[in-house]
């Protein structure tokens, strides 16, 4: 009976070498899109790959990477806002889920300024986002009744659904800088009120876990500031490999005059720790070409409202700058043309992974307008996109196009 029944369902998909066809149909067509999953998995590993990705990548890279950005937290939330404005309804749709991944009540909020979206199942995937956010999401900061406790933070630990007051009379900075295996990150609190406040906490919360770690303690306090009077603090974490990338997020509260808990904004800063790690690495043109064989490679294009050979000269101080050996520096000027090319390369300190970079540039000469390519390669594929942001954010600081 088993025989016979197999002799049927072949016979109704056209006989054995049907059967055989369509298997080696499906084997040849699943193949390859396995393998193409498998290499677009691959280009976005971290958070800066997944943003560039979220934003240039086709509508299948694009969903990709915006399942990714869930992964890493609040520190996605503002690339997955930028996601709600894609063309693909799927890619908005998605990306409004993974804001409810964030497990961040600021994600309620923002999602609310994207309910009228014209497509029923982005509308859909937004109602259900922001109802799941309201009921089971979380504030960074939380309180319950603002009067002192033995321990000024221990409103944190309270589940309470009254938010922090927050006052406008004390203005908080931060600042990092990073040098060969640390971050310092500093957070200056300015009293800028008519009263003193007292018992002020200064928290990190939350910090890029992936590669760093926390050598001071995380939560420090001041006694009393001054009305006019500013006090700093300095928290240092150690750099254990390639890259450091994400967000910092701290708080800051206080006690005024009337003994009542407030908050002052604290804000989040963005972090990047990764030529600060490189040494030089010497290497003549063979040896160059031959490295790069052996490395993961990726480039990005852009165009630059600047003379191409402002831009040229920009990109060999920027690669002295990055701890990065020069390895090549040619130009040349035709037909009213620029064509410059700077290449150079480092290891890192640490893990030894290596790092080649390329810039080339063209333009018109005397033409304010240029074209930028850098390509990047790397022992280590997860810090490419990484690498060639900070070097392309860089020359845009140099050039005076973004500000310092």
């Amino acid at each position: 009976m088993p025989k016979k029944n197999e002799r049927s369902i072949t016979s109704a998909l056209g006989g054995g070498e049907s059967v055989r066809m369509l298997r080696k149909a499906l084997r040849k067509t699943l193949k390859p899109a396995d393998d193409k999953l498998e290499k677009m998995l691959e280009s976005i590993t971290s958070i800066q790959a997944c943003r560039d990705a979220a934003l240039t990548g086709n509508e299948d890279l694009r969903l990709l990477a915006v399942c990714r950005l869930g992964e890493f937290g609040v520190d996605g939330l503002e690339s997955l806002d930028i996601a709600l404005n894609d063309d693909s309804p799927l890619v908005r749709a998605v990306a409004a889920g993974m804001i409810a991944v964030t497990r961040s009540r600021d994600g309620a909020v923002l999602l609310e300024s994207y309910s009228n979206d014209n497509s029923e199942i982005v509308r859909a995937a937004i109602e259900f986002s922001t109802g799941w956010l309201q009921e089971n999401g979380h504030n960074l900061l939380e309180s319950s009744k603002p009067v002192k406790t033995e321990s000024p933070l221990a409103f944190l630990l309270e589940d309470s659904e009254t938010p922090l007051k927050t006052s406008d009379d004390v203005v908080v900075t931060n600042e990092f800088a990073t040098i060969a295996g640390s971050l310092e990150f500093g957070i200056t609190v300015q009293n800028i009120g008519t009263t003193a406040v007292h018992d002020v906490t200064v928290q990190v919360l939350s910090f890029p876990r992936e590669n760093m770690n926390a050598e001071d303690e995380l939560e420090q306090n001041i006694d009393v500031i001054e009305p006019g009077d500013a006090e700093s603090l300095i928290f240092g974490f150690s750099v254990t490999g390639d890259v450091v990338e994400g967000e910092i997020i701290t708080s800051v509260t206080f006690y005024d005059q009337s003994e009542q808990l407030l908050a002052a904004k604290s804000g989040n800063v963005f972090v990047r720790a990764l030529y600060e790690q490189m040494v030089p690495l010497e290497a003549d043109k063979d040896e160059f070409l031959e490295l790069k064989k052996g490395m993961k490679a990726w480039n990005r294009e852009h165009m630059l409202a600047a003379e191409a050979k402002v831009v040229y000269e920009s990109a060999i101080k920027m690669i002295e700058d990055k701890n990065l050996k020069i390895l090549q520096t040619e130009s040349t000027e035709r037909k009213g043309a620029f064509m410059g090319v700077v290449s150079g390369m480092g290891q890192n300190r640490m893990t030894g992974n290596r790092l080649a970079v390329i810039f080339t540039v063209l333009g018109k000469a005397d033409d304010d307008l240029s074209k930028m390519r850098i390509d990047v390669f790397s022992d280590n594929p997860e810090i490419l996109h990484s690498a060639a942001s900070d070097l392309f954010e860089s020359v845009q600081r140099s050039l005076g196009i973004i500000e310092e």
